[in-house]
């Protein structure tokens, strides 16, 4: 049975609140012992990319999934994506066993499936349970929950871990202990979602674009949506570079010489900031429009670069924590404001613009070169083409939505 009122559905949004902090955990997790599964494979910087590749290439099936939720609805997707996430989780524990890499691949390839159905499942359901005016809020909040998780993972694994235990061998039997305890928790939140009541967001949406207007609009006729896409695209590729260089940038000798413990604790506090962004941008949204925050985060990001390519020592290492806390809003407000008012079309939407992870994959390569070639600071001149289509987008909202009504 459907319930036709999102709004009185809080079991079922709290249930997704929780699936972006675990699975943001998870993913952590999973992530943390990249170093560990270097050694034990024996892998060199390239290898140790693929299972990033893996991750993040699934998001090629992001507008099929699309598809899929129109026929079969939201909350059954958040099922499937549990069960892939806990399918993949496990497929870890045999592919260190056996010492197949091409199984620890697979495994990451099933759980970047899975996080493409959360994805696309569930950032329509954020939006969509609760009042419209509060979209936005929810979907920061949501994906701010996964910010946090990033945060209390190391803590954990430092307790779960004893300190004495260096080797890879020592490390393995807590890393098979702790994907097998995640696969279980996935498997009974898959249970949670099945077993709640459905929902009919398909009818809040249509009422939704109904009174925007936009109802009988063609996807790919609405510039919001394709230009979504593209910044999207850009901003989660540049986000993934920050993730992924943050360490080198603060261990560069030229830049600030920390040592890997001083990094390793900077790291941490990024993602403490870039959480506070998300947790901030979600109570700001409730009272500033979405569109003027990306406008001013946008704005200061570009700032915050300057620093980034010139600076050396602290203020280098300042700058670009902070720059976490601009950037975080990028993808939630982009997403809600690009899905506002579609209708029917909303998950084909939610599919495409979730493909906008294909750019985690193939962006931080790119910069990757760029910094092999001309160095690590110039290289992040890269972001500056996603700050301004961020810019750009903000800017121009009132304008396409104006043409979408047309």
């Amino acid at each position: 049975m459907h319930n036709h009122n999102p709004s009185n559905r809080p079991s079922l949004l709290m249930t997704v609140y929780f699936i972006y902090f675990f699975c943001g955990m998870a993913m952590c997790f999973e992530g943390a012992f990249n170093p560990e599964f270097k050694d034990y494979f024996q892998l060199g910087y390239q290898q140790q990319m693929y299972m990033t590749f893996a991750k993040n290439i699934p998001f090629l099936l992001a507008v099929p999934i699309g598809f899929l939720i129109h026929r079969i609805g939201y909350k059954h997707c958040m099922t499937i994506a549990m069960l892939l996430f806990a399918a993949g989780t496990f497929l870890l524990v045999p592919g260190l066993q056996s010492g197949s890499y091409g199984l620890i691949l697979t495994a990451f390839l099933v759980i970047g499936i899975g996080f493409n159905f959360e994805l696309v499942a569930g950032n329509p359901l954020l939006s969509g349970l609760g009042p419209a005016g509060g979209s936005s809020s929810r979907l920061n909040l949501g994906n701010a929950l996964g910010a946090v998780a990033q945060i209390i993972a190391p803590l954990i694994l430092s307790f779960l871990i004893p300190a004495t235990v260096v080797s890879i061998d020592g490390k393995l039997p807590y890393m098979k202990g702790l994907f097998m305890a995640i696969a279980a928790v996935l498997v009974l939140v898959a249970a949670v979602t099945w077993l709640a009541q459905d929902v009919d967001l398909a009818g809040r949406f249509r009422s939704d674009a109904a009174a925007s207007g936009s109802a009988k609009v063609r996807l790919w006729s609405h510039p919001k949506v394709v230009f979504g896409f593209v910044t999207i695209f850009l901003v989660l590729g540049a986000e993934a570079g920050l993730f992924n260089l943050y360490r080198n940038f603060l261990e560069d000798t030229t830049i600030a010489g920390l040592t890997s413990q001083q990094s390793q604790r900077m790291f941490t506090v990024y993602f403490a900031v870039f959480a506070v962004g998300r947790l901030a941008g979600s109570w700001v949204q409730k009272r500033i429009k979405p569109a003027v925050t990306l406008v001013v985060c946008a704005v200061v990001a570009m700032v915050l670069l300057v620093p980034i390519m010139t600076a050396g020592g602290w203020v280098a290492v300042g700058s670009i924590t902070l720059l976490g806390l601009f950037v975080s809003i990028f993808f939630p407000t982009l997403y809600s404001l690009a899905i506002a008012g579609l209708g029917d079309r909303t998950a084909h939407a939610s599919g495409l613009l979730t493909m906008g992870f294909l750019g985690c994959a193939l962006l931080p390569i790119l910069q990757g070169r760029v910094a092999d070639r001309i160095g690590l600071q110039p290289s992040f001149a890269l972001c500056i083409v996603p700050y301004v289509a961020v810019l750009l987008y903000a800017l121009k909202g009132h304008r396409l939505k104006h043409e979408d009504n047309a």
